[in-house]
């Protein structure tokens, strides 16, 4: 599997159910279509079902307090959103890393299934309707930071799960604009190392030398951004080029897709090879950094989706953001 296949846990818990909704799992992302009732036990029966809309929820409590949300169950409405209490924020951009608080409600059951009100972190996303369901896309966009919105989607929270209305009520804490390429200090690399030419736009092209490649993973910064400290535990936005050291053959690339930046949730543990894991913990945010990674800190001795068994890899990764 390459690498922007591993990372496309976008969003972890809670939005993880967003994602699902909007179809990515399939390649859909029309979130206007509503999937097929479910045979599950706990569906809700065409006998039991009652058409509600987005006015008959009821959302109680101050806004960034978990809130409570009442409504007749089973509910079954339409894909549709409101702005419960407008924040005096900036508005949410299209392209910004967006910071929310969520609770997420079963409108068969009247039950909370998730919430990360009182943990540490905050669910993020970008505000990229490829990335994330357009259903939420439409409901954040322009949405004032410190803004309560109550989101309802037709979807099952998890595969294998009956299909139901969800009931979302999202805390938007915090939006920001994400730089499009590491910007710093330059670092001269290590002799015998790639080399690396950026084009304007900050694409990198990689030339690998033709020594025998390194036996352990090789970190080297080339551009030093002025940043935070990348910590284990970070959620990180980055861009990124791969090429094998064997022939330089490009493999994989967010440069020039779309979207180009990706998020990786909790760096030092993420769903991404142990090169990354390892080697971006300790760099600092606007930072380019080069690794060269073993087959033993990459994908081993197994074939992987055109990356053969057995290869080191290399890596060029701008750092654009790290949140804890």
């Amino acid at each position: 599997m390459k690498v922007d296949q591993v990372r496309r846990s976008v969003i972890a818990g809670l939005l993880a159910a967003v994602l699902v909704v909007s179809g990515c799992s399939n390649g859909n992302d029309d979130a206007s279509s509503s999937p097929s009732p479910s045979t599950g036990s706990s569906a809700v029966s065409a006998k039991d079902a009652k058409s509600h809309g987005i006015g008959d929820i009821t959302v109680a409590g101050k806004s960034g307090k978990e809130p409570t949300v009442d409504f007749k169950a089973p509910l079954v409405a339409k894909d549709s959103s409101k702005i419960v209490h407008r924040g005096k924020g900036k508005p949410v951009k299209k392209g910004q890393l967006v910071s929310a608080n969520m609770t997420m409600v079963s409108g068969n059951t009247g039950k909370t299934l998730q919430s990360n009100y009182g943990l540490k972190k905050s669910a993020q996303f970008p505000m990229d309707s490829k990335q994330i369901s357009p259903a939420l896309f439409k409901a954040v966009k322009g949405a004032n930071i410190g803004s309560r919105i109550l989101l309802l989607l037709n979807a099952s929270a998890q595969q294998g799960q009956p299909q139901q209305t969800l009931v979302y009520v999202i805390d938007v804490t915090g939006a920001k604009t994400i730089p499009t390429r590491a910007k710093g200090t330059s670092v001269p690399p290590k002799k015998g190392l790639p080399k690396v030419k950026l084009a304007k736009d900050g694409k990198p092209s990689i030339s690998v030398p033709k020594s025998k490649a390194p036996t352990k993973l090789t970190v080297q910064p080339l551009i030093k951004g002025k940043g935070k400290v990348v910590k284990a535990g970070d959620n990180l936005t980055v861009k990124y080029t791969g090429v094998l050291w064997k022939n330089g053959k490009e493999f994989d690339s967010s440069w020039g897709k779309s979207p180009s930046t990706y998020t990786v949730q909790n760096i030092g543990q993420a769903r991404v090879i142990k090169g990354w894991n390892k080697g971006l913990v300790g760099q600092t945010v606007g930072s380019q950094v080069l690794l060269v990674v073993p087959p033993s800190m990459g994908y081993g001795k197994d074939d992987n989706n055109g990356i053969p068994g057995g290869s080191t890899l290399v890596f060029v990764v701008d750092i654009l953001s790290a949140d804890s």
